[in-house]
């Protein structure tokens, strides 16, 4: 499945995307990567609709690329499949 996948502009813009009790994670998770993709469950007909994951991307991570992460997708099922919706490039510091 190909995605219309949009750059988010800030952290802000990232944490939006998701419930405030994961916010302290996602800034965890930020701190040492070069990309945060978000993710997200898009079929119709799956009790999962909806959910979304972030997956850390950059040098030393399991998705070393930008490129590669936005080409595919998490999960095996396609009940569970999540693809590619957005991702947020991170500057030298999160605060």
């Amino acid at each position: 499945m190909i995605t219309k996948v949009r750059k988010l502009n800030s952290f802000d813009e990232l944490q939006s995307l998701f419930d405030p009790e994961v916010h302290d994670d996602l800034r965890r998770l930020a701190a040492s990567a070069k990309w945060i993709v978000v993710y997200e469950n898009l079929n119709l007909g799956s009790p999962w609709c909806g959910a979304r994951s972030a997956l850390k991307v950059g040098p030393g991570c399991s998705v070393p690329t930008l490129e590669e992460a936005l080409k595919g997708h998490l999960h095996d099922l396609p009940s569970l499949r999540q693809y590619p919706v957005a991702y947020w490039e991170s500057p030298e510091e999160v605060n």
